[in-house]
């Protein structure tokens, strides 16, 4: 036999936007198998972009799940059909009205592999000026940064969407970046 293996699952849908996993798993055939949930999640895309004037787009919104408002990268989730690439250039567009000019797929990542079932793919976009007559979608407010500014807010925790910060870092080792 080989272990571990997944004996039975059970899926237990919230909403559009959460399911919950129960997953048995037997680690040993002499024993009874454990039970691990997870909560599954559409996957994700988030988008670390600059204008040709080095400023970066971070966007604002409300939190329900920490309830506050943060500061992250343009990012959603990805649609039925829609490939990671389409869903980074539809949700910079979409919240900032930038379009993009170059796409670099900077990381793929599981973001809690103890909890979360759901895969999560970051860009690096070179992009226009955008289309300023374009609104953000209702509840985000759009802020443009350089890094400087963007590196401070991070070691203030006022930029603290773990995934996000790592995509800063994944930008930084696939020298789309450089610290200043």
């Amino acid at each position: 036999m080989r272990v571990p293996r997944i004996v039975g699952r059970k899926e237990i849908v919230l909403s559009p936007w959460v399911t919950v996993l129960e997953k048995e798993v037997c680690f040993d055939e002499r024993k009874p198998a454990d039970v691990y949930h997870s909560v599954a999640q559409a996957s994700y895309v988030a988008v670390f972009a600059m204008r040709p004037d080095g400023t970066i787009p971070i966007v604002r919104q409300y939190r329900p799940a920490v309830e506050g408002y943060t500061w992250e990268f343009p990012a959603g989730t990805i649609d039925a059909g829609e490939t990671p690439e389409q869903a980074a250039a539809r949700e910079l567009r979409e919240e900032t009205g930038l379009g993009v000019e170059k796409l670099l797929r900077i990381g793929g990542y599981h973001p809690d592999t103890g909890r979360l079932s759901v895969s999560s793919y970051g860009f690096f976009a070179r992009c226009d000026n955008g289309d300023r007559s374009a609104a953000p979608e209702p509840g985000i407010v759009v802020r443009y940064v350089r890094l400087e500014e963007l590196s401070a807010m991070v070691r203030s925790d006022e930029f603290n969407h773990q995934l996000h910060v790592a995509l800063i870092a994944s930008a930084l080792v696939h020298g789309a970046i450089t610290l200043p």
